[in-house]
């Protein structure tokens, strides 16, 4: 049997053009390229899953492509190929967060003034950069002050706050964004088609939804997904179970119960959406949607879709409407950072979430209700 090609590798992008979401920092390496004005040294920073080092292997190939230097690499020669499956040598990655002493770095000082042997220029593209220990830092603030000329150099971070400012003084920085939801699930309908993948809409919007902006992540949830699917048409209820997402359903009905002033019911309902993702942080995540989706449709009515949310949120939501105010949404995405503290200190999440978002939102509710009641 032959073997699929993941979607996140098949998909990857090979060209600036390819990539999805990042129009800024695209716009500046294009420009730069047509000026001939590539700098000697790059920081990228930005959440994981933007693609950081996609971009990174793509600035390698256009110097390097074999029918260039090129705004758009071939992806077929084998220069590209080596460049895209990690193979080159004279396109060097090192994860810094498990390679990250002085030792690692004298390593690459050592090879840094011998002239590459299949490319024009040699890369050095360090992920997790801001690992890199106080020495190893230095170390790496001395090769990127003089490189030879045949010689660039790529940060890779998702704590750009954590880098020296003598570093950070040297380098052209570029941010990498979340992606929306929208724009991934433009995406991900563009590759099912391309798969003869049989799928929903609002499943696919899941699917996007879930990445939280990262197009890798969208890519696996789709594979892992398809999988379990097989034959099957994706719909909201598979792609719920495959990727264990809590039906907002659930989440609406909790809200409600808080707004009944139900505690018993709403710890009920949260012992359900604990019973279904024992992922406190993915919890809390799809609490901040429901809520943020909440607040969206209180300030724009059905316009909320084009910012992700669903028509079937709309319909949820919109039933609560009359009842939820957003001085009581403010307050429970205060109460929802005293989740976040409890949890970062190890406290229980569940009765984190039953006494800093639960117990305190019903005791706002009923609050705000008296005030109304009060100005009738």
């Amino acid at each position: 049997m032959e073997d699929r090609i993941p979607l996140s590798v098949k998909y990857r992008p090979k060209k600036l053009s390819d990539i999805i979401g990042q129009e800024v920092p695209v716009r500046i390496l294009t420009n730069s390229w047509k000026d001939r004005n590539w700098h000697h040294s790059y920081i990228l920073s930005g959440e994981m899953g933007s693609g950081k080092t996609t971009v990174s292997r793509i600035m390698a190939a256009m110097e390097n492509c074999e029918n260039g230097p090129t705004l758009e690499p071939c992806g077929k020669c084998d220069v590209c190929q080596s460049i895209y499956d990690g193979t080159s040598v004279d396109i060097k990655e090192m994860d810094a967060a498990s390679n990250r002493s002085i030792d690692d770095i004298r390593a690459i000082q050592e090879d840094l003034h011998n002239y590459p042997i299949n490319c024009r220029t040699k890369y050095i593209i360090l992920d997790e950069a801001h690992s890199l220990t106080g020495y190893a830092a230095e170390a790496a603030l001395k090769m990127i002050e003089e490189p030879p000329s045949f010689v660039r150099f790529i940060f890779c971070t998702t704590e750009i706050e954590s880098f020296k400012p003598t570093i950070l003084s040297r380098c052209m920085s570029l941010n990498f964004k979340k992606v929306d939801a929208l724009s991934i699930h433009q995406y991900l309908n563009n590759i099912a088609k391309l798969e003869n993948i049989s799928y929903k809409e609002n499943a696919l919007l899941s699917v996007a939804r879930y990445a939280n902006g990262s197009m890798r992540n969208a890519l696996q949830n789709l594979q892992t997904v398809y999988s379990f699917a097989g034959n099957e048409c994706i719909t909201e209820d598979i792609v719920n179970a495959a990727l264990g997402i809590v039906d907002d359903v659930l989440y609406f009905s909790l809200i409600n119960s808080i707004l009944e002033f139900n505690a018993p019911e709403a710890i009920r309902t949260l012992s359900q959406i604990a019973y279904k993702e024992c992922n406190t942080n993915k919890i809390v995540e799809g609490l901040v949607r429901y809520l943020r989706f909440s607040q969206l449709y209180l300030l724009l009515k059905d316009d909320a879709i084009q910012l992700g949310a669903t028509q079937e949120d709309i319909k949820r939501i919109s039933l609560q409407s009359n009842k939820i105010k957003p001085s009581l949404i403010s307050k429970m995405f205060g109460f929802i950072v005293d989740v976040q503290k409890g949890i970062y200190m190890n406290v229980d999440p569940i009765s984190m979430l039953e006494n800093a978002f639960v117990i305190p939102s019903i005791i706002e509710a009923v609050k705000i209700e008296k005030e109304n009641r009060k100005k009738i």
